[in-house]
C-alpha cells in the first residue's frame, strides 16, 4: 500500500533529521496535507457510497468499516495523527534536551501503537523533568 510506504519513510526521515527544521516543514506542509486530502477523498467516497454504517454507535461503526474505502480512510487517519504526534515528540524532546536514543522507542511505539508511544514519551519526560504535572507546550516543564 502506497500510504504505508509514505508513512514508513516519513518516520524514518523524522528520526534521522529530527533536529532539522526543514523536516517539520516538509512533513507538515506537504506530506500531511497530501495524506489529509487523500483521507478526505476516501472518507467522502465511503460515506456517500453503499455503506450502511455511521459513527453514532459501535454497531454502526462496524458496519461502516465493512467498506474497504472506509477502512483505508481510517488507516490514513491513524497515519496522519500518529505522525503529527511523532513530530511533536521530536520537537519537544529537542526543547527539553532529551536525546535521540531516548525518543527512538517512543517513535517506534507511536508509529505502531499510537498512544502507547505517547505514554512512553510522557514517562520519559516526567522522569527527565522530575515533575508529574506537565504542560505540553511549555519549555519549563511545569504547569
Amino acid at each position: 500500500m502506497t500510504v504505508n510506504s509514505i508513512a514508513f519513510f516519513c518516520w524514518l526521515f523524522l528520526f534521522v533529521f529530527y533536529e532539522k527544521s526543514w523536516i517539520y516543514k516538509t512533513l507538515f506542509s506537504l506530506v500531511m496535507v497530501g495524506l489529509a486530502l487523500t483521507y478526505a477523498f476516501f472518507i467522502s467516497l465511503a460515506l456517500t457510497g453503499d455503506s450502511q454504517g455511521s459513527f453514532d454507535s459501535i454497531a454502526n461503526l462496524k458496519l461502516l468499516f465493512e467498506d474497504d474505502l472506509a477502512v483505508l480512510a481510517g488507516w490514513i487517519h491513524y497515519l496522519v495523527f500518529d505522525l503529527f504526534v511523532g513530530m511533536w515528540i521530536c520537537r519537544d524532546s529537542i526543547q527539553r534536551n532529551i536525546g535521540k536514543w531516548w525518543i527512538l522507542p517512543c517513535l517506534i511505539f507511536t508509529f505502531m501503537l499510537g498512544p502507547v508511544g505517547l505514554l512512553l514519551y510522557f514517562i520519559i519526560r516526567v522522569g527527565k523533568s522530575g515533575q508529574y504535572l506537565q504542560d505540553p507546550f511549555s519549555t519549563s516543564g511545569i504547569f
